[in-house]
């Protein structure tokens, strides 16, 4: 079957899936990672598939040797008492040796036929008798309930943001139009959080469960920092440090991991596949956790998107805006009517503002 056809069951029994998981090296990172570009739609099922290893039991049994050589031991024993006769009857009960001896009968010639028939019944005796006793003497396998899991989702909904103190003790403040969404309480291993939209993070440190945030293609790694992610859909994905150290890794055509020291950040284009590493003006990256709206050299559908989320409204466009139009400004804790009224001087629109809908007609 082809992998791109798999189910959760044929991922968790596909042997390479298996040591990518459990023992992974190089040539297994490289492969699924690629498998996971092809087919982004099992990305959900090769999580699940991955929980299920995980807690699965790795532990295999195997047969005792004395056990073994008592087994070849019946066999030679059975083999020596052979005598040089053949049975009546044709029906040879095979349910235990003494069956053999009770009730023996003879006739006068041995074919070897009948010899061949007689070595694999005793074959068969030898082995049902070793095998019956293996299994009762042996411990009974206790069988693990597969644990459900159990996902935590915060939204953050268009006109609100989201204060979040997170099981671990980290704290998150979660933009509008924004979701987190991670396996609840976190895994024993590492605390995996999958964002959409933008969030600031201050992390509790803990050097045995690593803090990642999944953003698409991005991962930022970290034990104890705090930083902003910003991965709005259609938008530049930038990831800027405040404090600590950050591992971003980047899946592409050519993979790339980046560490970052206060102060750096780095910007990832999606349709170029370009990556960008520099500094960051700390002001203008926190401005919206302060109530403060910072355009600059912005482009109109970035401000529809953000002043759509940071209001709770729903803009339109009569007309296009020039496609060379960016506008820069600053706009701190103030009303939709007044941001727009400052925007027009500077975009050249009209607008009317009717309950939760905004229309905008371009000059």
């Amino acid at each position: 079957m082809c992998k791109s056809e798999y189910s959760i069951e044929d991922f968790v029994l596909d042997p390479e899936f298996k040591k990518w998981v459990l023992n992974p090296d190089a040539e297994t990172k490289i492969y699924w990672e690629e498998y996971l570009k092809r087919n982004p739609s099992k990305n959900q099922d090769i999580v699940l598939a991955r929980k299920i290893l995980l807690n699965l039991s790795r532990s295999t049994g195997r047969v005792d040797e004395n056990r073994v050589k008592a087994a070849w031991s019946n066999i030679e024993k059975s083999l020596d008492v052979i005598k040089p006769d053949e049975f009546e009857g044709k029906i040879i009960p095979l349910d235990s040796q003494s069956s053999l001896k009770k009730y023996p009968v003879y006739i006068h010639s041995i074919s070897r036929h009948n010899q061949l028939y007689r070595m694999v019944a005793i074959l068969a005796v030898a082995f049902m008798l070793a095998f019956s006793l293996h299994y009762v003497t042996e411990p009974k396998v206790t069988l693990i309930t597969e644990i459900p899991i159990e996902y935590q989702e915060h939204i953050a909904a268009p006109g609100v943001k989201s204060n979040l103190t997170l099981r671990d003790g980290s704290k998150v403040i979660l933009n509008s139009g924004s979701s987190l969404r991670y396996v609840k309480n976190f895994e024993s291993h590492q605390r995996e959080i999958e964002l959409i939209g933008e969030a600031f993070f201050e992390v509790i440190k803990d050097p045995n469960r690593p803090f990642i945030v999944r953003t698409g293609q991005v991962s930022t790694q970290v034990l104890g920092t705090s930083f902003n992610v910003k991965a709005f859909e259609n938008e530049v994905l930038e990831v800027s440090l405040l404090t600590g150290l950050v591992e971003v890794s980047v899946d592409m055509e050519d993979p790339r991991s980046i560490s970052l020291v206060p102060g750096e950040a780095i910007r990832f284009k999606s349709e170029s596949q370009k990556v960008e590493k520099g500094e960051f003006d700390k002001e203008k990256v926190l401005a919206w956790t302060q109530k403060t709206i910072v355009f600059e050299q912005t482009q109109m559908a970035e401000i529809k998107r953000v002043l759509e989320n940071w209001y709770g409204v729903e803009i339109q466009f009569l007309n296009r805006p020039a496609k060379d139009l960016e506008i820069s400004a600053r706009f701190n804790d103030q009303s939709l009517k007044d941001v727009l009224e400052g925007l027009s001087y500077s975009a050249r629109f009209d607008y009317e503002i009717k309950n939760n809908k905004v229309v905008l007609k371009f000059k």
